[in-house]
This record gives structure tokens, sequence and C-alpha cells, in this order.
């Protein structure tokens, strides 16, 4: 029992360092050397489309590939639109131009990281490149890059993570806001689950 009191004691002690910890290792910066294109996940259209047209602005890649996610119950009824299609305008109004965005068409839709590791793995046999830039939320960028990893295997390619910062958290102090801490729990879950059961 003393124990687990001094275990509990010194972890709300180092609470901070500990959190920190947690949320620096869910984050993979890679440097976003240029590419021959950059691959948006879909999700958080808030920063992911936002991330994607700046790195197209700096020159990092001519294009930008976004595989379409699947249609919601919303969508059909003319209620919302697609995310995908969200984010597609996002960079339109942010100087993307047409013709530098393409949106993989997918039956269904992707439901997914690992879907979209699938479309990436199948777009790359038809449309070879040395490197790839994939830019999602900052939290996600670990399970992405694991997932990528097992889909692609040796597929003869640099993929880049590329993190989306959020300017209302960061790794080092999400658990002091409530999207923070909503995010980077949930992504602690689906974390355990793509590794333990896909």
């Amino acid at each position: 029992m003393s124990a687990f009191v001094l275990a509990t004691g010194a972890a709300y002690v180092f609470r901070g360092p500990i959190l920190i910890a947690i949320g620096k290792w869910f984050v993979v910066d890679e440097p976003a050397v240029a590419g021959d294109f950059i691959y948006l996940l879909n999700g958080d259209e808030h920063t992911r489309p936002f991330h994607a047209a700046q790195l197209y602005a700096q020159g990092l890649a001519p294009r930008i590939v976004v595989a379409r996610e699947e249609p919601r119950r919303a969508e059909a009824m003319g209620l919302a639109p697609n995310g995908t299609a969200v984010s597609v305008e996002v960079m339109r109004r942010l100087g993307v131009p047409d013709s530098a965005i393409t949106v993989i068409p997918v039956p269904g839709g992707v439901t997914s990281t690992h879907d979209e590791g699938e479309v990436l793995l199948a777009y790359l046999k038809e449309h070879p490149a040395k490197r790839v830039l994939v830019v999602t939320s900052m939290f996600h960028t670990r399970r992405a890059q694991w997932t990528f990893g097992r889909v692609l295997g040796d597929f003869p390619v640099d993929v880049r993570m590329v993190a989306a910062p959020d300017e209302r958290f960061d790794e080092t102090n999400w658990w002091q806001h409530e999207q923070g801490l909503l995010r980077y729990n949930e992504e602690i879950v689906k974390f355990v689950h793509t590794v333990l059961l896909r």
C-alpha cells in the first residue's frame, strides 16, 4: 500500500515532465525537405490543409494529393460537406491552384489511416516518387508513421512525416486544454488498437 502511495505521489509531483514526455513521443516532425508531392491526411481541417498549403507555398512540393474520405449521412442529406472537400477548399483559398491538387476517388471513401496508407501505396505504383511529405496533426504523426511503415513495407520511397501545428496546444501543454486532452487521449487508444489489433 505504501509503495502505491509513494508511486502515486511521485507521479503527481513529476506530472509535468511525464506528460510532456508523452506528448513529445507522439510527435514525429521530420525536416520538411523538398518532395515529389505532399500527401494530406484527412481530418482536423483546422490545421492539416493549412499546413499543406504553407508547404506548397514554400515550394517544397509541386502538388498536394489527398484520398477522398467516406461520405457521411449528413453529407448525403446535403447538410454538411465532405471533409476532404473542406480541406480542398481551404487550400484553394490559400492560393493552391486546382491544377496542383489531386483528390483520389476511393469507392466508399477512406475511413482510417490504414486506408490512406493503402491508397498511397496504390498511387505510388502508378506515380513513382522518391520522397513524399505526409501532412497530419502533430499528435497523429507517430501512429501514421507506424501504419505507413507497415503498409508500404520496403517500397522504395522516402516518406517524411510533417506535423501540422495546432495554435491551441502542443506537446508541452496538451493536458491543459480540453481539445488537447481529448485528442491525445483518443490518440493513445487508437495507437494501442492499431499496434495490437492490426
